[in-house]
């Protein structure tokens, strides 16, 4: 089978997955239905970035997403800590005398150190000057980061590039954090980037990204990193990657990233508030064929206009169409709470020991019993 099965009469060409996919649609719409009939009907692995839980189950391999500070650089280090720009810039500072000594900065704790040796350097003269309230307001970011996700930057076990079958990062404890899921996303993007060669034009991808809740991506991102998430993905469909973008309406994303989705998957939106009435009105826009705002509002849940590419890549119009669920339950799986890196924690939350099975406890004159006869044995001894 060389295309992938959406409903009935409509698929979607395998090497056409590289120029990527967006699923839109309210909350209750369907879009977790029509993301878990993709990953299983998808042709090559996949990669789930979760940012709810519901598509946990559907992982063959599940794990909590974790960073190491020294990989991600200045711009993402802030974006994760949620900094103003002289915050941001205070750091960025720190970071390049860090690397210019060659000073290891891979976890939290590491980059909490650089930041205390930092304000005691004089580094206004070739770096530039640090101020000590920006430092401190890092380091303020940096207890939320300790407290609230200390297993983010801790030790990476998967590489994205060797994905295999289906694999799901549960990320829902980033989006409680601001700033950190976006960060996580912009990173393992820039990884997955990086790290692979160009194949060209291929008769399907190797490994598919579906990326949840995208708009928490790009809500407070930088100039910077937003540009470098369109660059990546202009051209990271020559790497043999295909991208999905989920989200509730194109609007929530930049214009050159929505005008990048060659496949386009819209499900119900609602249209309560003039916010939501701009936002019906963007989809109804964007969707090739003649597609209303009315076809949007009149779907059912679990429907959606769907439009994909023909054989030469032109968007055929959208069609209304009853997404084909795939087999797999959908539902949160629930982690074990994660092992704490951190000495410091670690010695905060140290359970109490806990008896022997079998073993009881000994009574509270055993010691003192003890002492006596160990004095009375010196008293003999002396005699």
């Amino acid at each position: 089978m060389t295309h992938l099965p959406i409903g009935a009469g409509v698929a979607i060409p395998h090497r056409y997955l590289t120029r990527h996919v967006g699923i839109f649609g309210a909350t209750g719409s369907g879009k977790t239905t029509t993301l878990g009939a993709i990953a299983e009907r998808a042709p090559c692995p996949v990669l789930i970035l979760d940012a709810k839980g519901d598509l946990e189950s559907l992982g063959a391999s599940l794990m909590r997403p974790a960073m190491r500070i020294d990989a991600m650089g200045a711009d993402l280090i802030a974006r994760a800590l949620d900094l103003s720009e002289a915050q941001a810039g205070a750091l960025q500072i720190a970071l390049a005398w860090a690397e210019d000594s060659r000073r290891a900065v891979a976890t939290l704790a590491d980059l909490r150190a650089l930041l205390n040796d930092a304000t005691r350097q004089d580094l206004s003269r070739d770096y530039g000057l640090i101020s000590p309230i920006s430092v401190a307001a890092v380091q303020r970011a940096l207890l939320r980061l300790e407290r609230g996700a200390p297993w983010a930057f801790g030790a990476v076990r998967h590489d994205p590039r060797d994905t295999q079958g289906i694999t799901v990062y549960a990320a829902s404890e980033l989006t409680h954090l601001p700033g950190l899921y976006g960060a996580f996303v912009a990173h393992t993007l820039d990884s997955i980037y990086r790290g692979l060669g160009e194949v060209g034009d291929v008769p399907a991808p190797g490994l598919l990204v579906m990326i949840d809740e995208a708009h928490l991506v790009f809500d407070g991102a930088t100039q910077s990193i937003a540009r470098r998430i369109e660059q990546i993905t202009r051209l990271i469909r020559s790497k043999g990657v295909g991208l999905i973008y989920v989200t509730q309406s194109p609007s929530d994303l930049p214009h050159i990233i929505a005008g990048q989705l060659a496949t386009r998957i819209q499900h119900a939106l609602r249209a309560s508030t003039p916010h939501h009435h701009k936002a019906l009105k963007a989809a109804a826009e964007t969707m090739p064929g003649n597609i209303t705002a009315a076809s949007i509002l009149g779907l059912a849940t679990g429907q959606a206009i769907v439009s994909v590419p023909d054989a030469s890549g032109a968007p055929l119009p959208g069609r209304v169409v009853a997404i084909a669920r795939g087999r797999l339950p959908l539902h949160s799986v629930g982690l074990p709470a994660p092992v704490i890196q951190s000495a410091r924690l670690q010695t905060a939350i140290e359970p109490e020991p806990v008896q022997a099975a079998g073993k009881r406890p000994r009574p509270w004159f055993f010691w003192p019993a003890v002492l006596a006869a160990v004095l009375w044995g010196a008293v003999l001894l002396g005699s």
